[in-house]
């Protein structure tokens, strides 16, 4: 007959022990989830935090407005893409001109500059936050002022910028304000018998200035006056814009990580800019004091002192000057400068003259870096001041609006762009000597 089996008997102490192995599987089990979050967390917080959280930190605000970080970082790749095609656009020149030691020398001082700030990114950092900086300004006095730039304006931008003219090329307006010659009085040319016609006021078109290759973003088209006031057609066509335009996004993207959203609104703040800049510097005006003065230059007081003298015992200012003045230009012209505006001379001598009111008035010896000057004043009227000059006067007057108002506002900046500044788009080989 079989056995029968019976059951085991668990004892209290086997049941304890059984329950507390399944407790410490328990936590064990708890306490290995528990770490798994935390690492998943962790490391989600992580890609989180570099791949957007950083980006969104401000490195500047403006009253509140924060300038973040992934937009510092677009703008110094775009700063460092237009440093880029400038200083190819240089070397270029510098090729053209490598007869010429005076110009390629230019050049190449030109190139050295800008291959400088491309290796100094705390240099080109600064520069983008001032950029930045004062965009936000100019945006929030473009909303005090009611001023926009529309989708179309920036589309026109394109067009202009690649030499696309819809409605035809335009005619280029006349800079120069007409003016009326003076009529010299008697005492004047009695003065100045030496010249039979006393020198006219320079016109903005006989002023010499020196142009340097331009570092805007797009290639500016170049407008010459026309023989009739129509709009005359254009060579580029539609069909020619689309693609230049295409293959510059195309580039920007490839070499700077820029897309075209991000373009247009650089363009955009670019616009704003300037319709700023014209609403702030409106009032300049546009006449200003021309003098009409002759001068004797000497290298030292006691012959200044004797140049005086003569002067005061009868002397003729234009002998004088042709037997003292070191000043080889216009000595044997009894000295004559012509006519000029504010701006052409050293601040002293400028200042000396400026400040005389009577003609035939003769000053005390002026001091500059050049020597000792005695001068005469022949001429002083109003006169419209030259594009050059008007465009530093309305220069220094935004600068002057745009510092007040810095003063004003509650800015602050941050440091955590340092070591964030893009090293990309980079030279290419052979110009990051």
């Amino acid at each position: 007959m079989a056995k029968t089996s019976r059951p085991a008997v668990v004892s209290r102490k086997q049941q304890s022990r059984v329950e507390k192995e399944r407790q410490q599987r328990r936590i064990v089990l708890i306490v290995s989830i528990t770490i798994a979050v935390a690492v998943i967390l962790i490391l989600g917080y992580g890609l989180l935090d570099t791949f957007y959280l950083q980006n969104m930190r401000p490195v500047a605000t403006v009253d509140g407005e924060k300038i973040t970080l992934e937009q510092f970082q677009a703008r110094a790749r775009f700063d460092r893409f237009q440093l880029i095609q400038n200083t190819i656009q240089l070397a270029q020149y510098q090729q053209l001109f490598q007869a010429d030691p005076n110009s390629a020398n230019y050049f190449t001082s030109q190139i050295q500059l800008n291959v400088s700030k491309l290796n100094d990114p705390n240099q080109l950092g600064n520069q983008v936050i001032d950029e930045l900086i004062n965009e936000a300004i100019i945006r929030r006095e473009a909303q005090k002022l009611g001023i926009s730039v529309t989708d179309e304006e920036v589309e026109k931008a394109f067009q202009e910028a690649f030499g696309f003219f819809p409605a035809g090329t335009p005619t280029l307006a006349p800079t120069a304000t007409p003016f009326s010659t003076a009529t010299y009085s008697a005492q004047q040319l009695t003065l100045a018998p030496y010249t039979a016609t006393p020198t006219e006021a320079p016109t903005p078109e006989q002023i010499e200035t020196t142009e340097t290759p331009s570092d805007t973003p797009l290639p500016t088209a170049t407008i010459g006056p026309t023989s009739t006031p129509f709009p005359t057609p254009t060579a580029m066509t539609e069909e020619g814009f689309k693609t230049g335009l295409e293959n510059y996004l195309t580039t920007l993207k490839t070499e700077a990580q820029i897309d075209e959203k991000t373009f247009r609104e650089i363009v955009r703040s670019s616009l704003l800019y300037e319709k700023v800049f014209e609403a702030i510097t409106k009032d300049v005006p546009a006449e200003d004091d021309w003098v009409w003065a002759r001068h004797i230059l000497v290298a030292t007081p006691e012959e200044a002192a004797v140049v005086v003298e003569a002067l005061k015992n009868g002397g003729d200012f234009a002998q004088l000057a042709a037997q003292f003045s070191t000043d080889t230009s216009n000595k044997d012209r009894g000295g004559d400068l012509g006519w000029f505006e504010r701006g052409q001379m050293v601040s002293e001598f400028e200042n000396a003259v400026f400040d005389m009111t009577e003609i035939g008035q003769i000053s005390e010896p002026v001091q500059t870096q050049f020597g000792y000057h005695i001068i005469q004043l022949l001429g002083k009227e109003r006169r419209p001041v030259s594009e050059s000059r008007l465009s530093t006067l309305k220069q220094q007057k935004f600068e002057s609006w745009l510092n007040e108002t810095k003063a004003s506002l509650k800015i602050e900046r941050d440091t955590n762009w340092v070591n964030k500044v893009p090293t990309v788009p980079t030279l290419p080989p052979g110009l990051g000597f």
